[in-house]
């Protein structure tokens, strides 16, 4: 044996054997879930089975258990303004949040996860209504669009215009909001809305107020191939009662709508898998809300914010109604007393529970802590007054408070890599 030859023996010897490869299975559920979105964006190009698993398989449904929850803040001047300004992007923020360091307050920030031009040239009014679901955004618009967006893959679309709504007028000082949500009995995820065939305010003869009305719904399946879905939307039955402005919440079984039954309040419940509709109560004496947000769904449960007087609110809470049980079984989560003059009556939404804390969002402005330990309320951010949102070209935007008011709307999110185009 030549010296050489020796030398490559030796370096062999040291080296050992080559690592065995990494078997599929624990590839695709325990490595590449952890790594960042923007890392596995890249490894879609290795071959064709990490591209599936990345889009819509084992690396996306496993990552979406791994992530903890955030919050996006969504920023938009706020319709009293300028009631017809438009602006041709939307921004989203994740919400910052560092612990409370001995007597030192806890402290904010927003860090710009993604500002996209709207497609096709599109503008959008400043009123929005967002919701969440698996990394998904479906934002609501005042002109009747409704544009779905995954901030962490930069995906953005708008829906092909549904049914007009005779509503609209009627509700100009809003948008009519819209749900995004994940129907798992045909693997796909869906963005529902309400809208009026018919919708009339009148008097009876003892001058009590009466709604005619004829309302639909329609589902829209996000899907695959090119564009945005496949197919369009699908009408469904019709909700049973007047369907309320205000937020809806999904939950992996069903999408829920507030609705005024027969002189009393009640949810709406969607059913995905049946695509039809039934009324579930809510808590024992609540009334629907006239805000805009405070129903919710955190971690498979269903939230409920109910005014009790003019500085207090109930946050009660209930596990999804399921297979064969049509009422759920509420509980009082706690009381927030905020005070007099605290609340402005927008809108109280629960976004994010860990069992000792938590998280409100009120009014499009302020953020609260509630802690079980000590029974208490605080304020964790005023986002009016504390927040600056850094854009893309490194102008700042932030809520002045001379003319230029801002609705920060706070939603519970997890970052995903969840394809609103489904695989390529």
């Amino acid at each position: 044996m030549t010296s050489s030859e020796r030398r490559s023996e030796e370096k062999r010897r040291r080296i050992g054997a080559p690592p065995a490869a990494i078997p599929d299975d624990l590839l695709f559920t325990e490595v590449l879930p952890r790594l960042p979105i923007k890392s596995l964006v890249r490894f879609r190009s290795v071959c064709r089975a990490w591209r599936d698993a990345v889009d819509g398989g084992a690396v996306a449904r496993r990552r979406l258990e791994l992530t903890p929850p955030a919050m996006l803040v969504i920023p938009r001047e706020d319709w009293h303004t300028n009631l017809a300004e438009r602006s041709s992007e939307l921004s989203f923020y994740r919400l910052l949040l560092a612990a409370a360091d001995g007597w030192a307050p806890p402290t904010a920030a927003a860090e710009l996860v993604l500002e996209e031009a709207l497609p096709g040239g599109a503008t959008v009014t400043h009123e929005v209504v967002p919701t969440h679901c698996d990394g998904l955004v479906a934002v609501a618009t005042r002109a009747g669009v409704v544009f779905v967006c995954n901030p962490a893959t930069r995906e953005l679309v708008a829906l092909p215009q549904g049914t007009p709504s005779a509503r609209d007028d009627a509700c100009a000082w809003g948008a009519l909001p819209a749900a995004v949500a994940y129907d798992a009995s045909r693997g796909s995820y869906v963005v529902a809305r309400y809208f009026y065939r018919e919708f009339q305010e009148t008097k009876d003869a003892n001058g009590n107020f009466v709604q005619l009305y004829d309302i639909g719904h329609e589902v829209f399946t996000l899907g695959s191939g090119a564009g945005a879905a496949a197919g369009g939307w699908e009408v469904t039955s019709d909700p049973p009662h007047p369907i309320a402005f205000t937020r809806p919440f999904c939950t992996r079984e069903a999408i829920y709508w507030c609705a005024h039954a027969d002189g009393e309040d009640a949810l709406v419940r969607f059913d995905l898998r049946d695509r039809a509709f039934d009324v579930v109560p809510p808590p024992p004496g609540a009334d629907v809300y006239s805000g805009e947000q405070h129903v919710a769904e955190l971690e498979g449960k269903l939230y409920y914010a109910d005014y009790v007087d003019g500085t207090g609110v109930d946050v009660w809470v209930a596990d999804e109604v399921g297979v064969g049980r049509r009422r759920p079984e509420w509980t009082l989560r706690c009381r927030l007393d905020f005070g007099y003059g605290a609340l402005c009556g927008e809108a109280v939404l629960p976004v994010a529970d860990d069992g000792e804390e938590i998280l409100v969002a009120v009014d499009y402005r302020k953020l609260y802590r509630y802690s079980e330990r000590t029974k208490s309320l605080s304020l964790v951010v005023d986002m009016a007054k504390e927040l600056v949102y850094e854009r893309e070209d490194g102008s700042l935007m932030y809520d002045d408070g001379d003319g230029k008011l801002f609705k920060h709307h706070v939603v519970p999110y997890v970052e995903s890599l969840v394809s609103i185009r489904g695989r390529q």
